[in-house]
């Protein structure tokens, strides 16, 4: 494994398992948010975004996490194997309450950018996850089921899968 996309909604467990499978691997992970979030919470400029993300994927090796709608289809072409984290919205859920009371700055919150408040943040919640399961998830499996082509795909729905997949890899 030298290209991995590590996919699936919020609180799914995206970075943390990408981070867990960099230091076993050895190799680079690129948290997208990191390159589309400036301090403050400003989006970087399309134009810009698109083109750190393709400086990025010309890299040799790399392992990278978003939402599966939220990077260039560039990466998935270009990945030898697609994680993707099929968990429930409640797991979801639960990650991300706990990530909102941790003291930690989450992955991909930029530097000097404090959290809004949490009344906010259920309500995005809810909705990036009613979202994601009515039009992105469809979409992605769809697509995952296209891509046999030498591709690994491996879908992970549970901390037992996640366990199994990093102890064979």
């Amino acid at each position: 494994m030298k290209r991995v996309a590590v996919i699936g909604p919020t609180g799914a467990g995206k970075s943390r398992l990408a981070a867990q499978l960099g230091e076993k691997l050895d190799v680079r992970v690129l948290h997208l948010d990191t390159l589309f979030w400036k301090p403050g919470w400003v989006r970087t400029p399309h134009e810009e975004y698109v083109a750190t993300q393709r400086r990025e994927l010309a890299e040799e090796s790399w392992i990278v996490e978003a939402q599966y709608d939220d990077m260039l289809p560039d990466w998935i072409d270009a990945a030898d194997t697609i994680v993707f984290l099929d968990v429930s919205p409640l797991q979801c859920f639960w990650r991300v309450s706990r990530r909102r009371l941790d003291a930690q700055p989450a992955k991909g919150a930029p530097a000097g950018s404090e959290p809004g408040a949490v009344y906010g943040a259920v309500r995005k919640f809810i909705r990036n996850q009613w979202e994601y399961r009515r039009k992105v998830r469809p979409e992605l499996v769809a697509d995952l089921a296209r891509r046999r082509n030498g591709q690994r795909v491996v879908v992970l729905r549970n901390e037992n899968d996640l366990q199994s997949f990093l102890t064979a890899a």
